[in-house]
């Protein structure tokens, strides 16, 4: 699953690029926690998004951003339920 969730990423980045890129990948939360994972994280790292010794708070900053700015990107509104 991870490897295609790299996959989208990689590709939304071709078809509607941003500066700085935007995760799509954020949008899926891991089996059993309440963020992304570490595959996200890993694949931030790789792409220059995150620093390779990013804080736990630094990761939770960077996920809530990309999934702000991908509901922005999409006019839609999180649910408050």
């Amino acid at each position: 699953m991870g490897h295609l969730l790299g996959l989208i990423v990689e590709r939304d980045q071709q078809i509607a690029p941003s500066d700085p890129p935007l995760m799509l990948s954020a949008l899926v939360n891991y089996l059993t926690a309440n963020d992304a994972g570490p595959g996200f994280y890993q694949l931030a790292k790789e792409l220059q998004l995150l620093p390779m010794s990013a804080s736990k708070d630094e990761k939770d900053s960077f996920w809530i951003k990309q999934v702000r700015r991908l509901y922005e990107r999409h006019e839609a509104r999180p649910s408050l339920a």
